[in-house]
């Protein structure tokens, strides 16, 4: 997937989930998606996931601030920091338009 793509999901996820639309953030992923964390291990398939992003704060994350953003091809890797999270970093895989593997490690302030 170019990296112009990759970049769109990405813009169109942050957005979502800064918009607190779950449903939203869900078109993003497929049932065969997978989420890897730090706080929630492994958990696959558009239901399970609906829970991880169900259970963020209502409206996104207050204090957001994006950090570094690195994108090639299909693969991402973002920073950001929120209030009580010193620093979060996601690494996507990208493929066909939609989330197929997403890490998540959260370090808490």
């Amino acid at each position: 997937m170019p990296t112009d793509e990759t970049k769109a999901v990405l813009d169109h996820h942050n957005e979502m989930l800064m918009a607190g639309d779950t449903d939203g953030v869900m078109g993003d992923y497929t049932e065969d998606s997978v989420f890897i964390s730090n706080f929630g291990g492994v958990v696959k398939g558009l239901d399970a996931i609906r829970g991880v992003f169900a259970a963020a704060p209502a409206g996104g994350f207050p204090g957001f601030e994006d950090g570094v953003e690195h994108v090639d091809g299909d693969i991402a890797f973002v920073t950001w920091q929120a209030e009580g999270i010193a620093l979060g970093t996601d690494t996507f895989v990208v493929r066909d338009g939609k989330i197929a593997a997403q890490t998540v490690v959260l370090h808490f302030a």
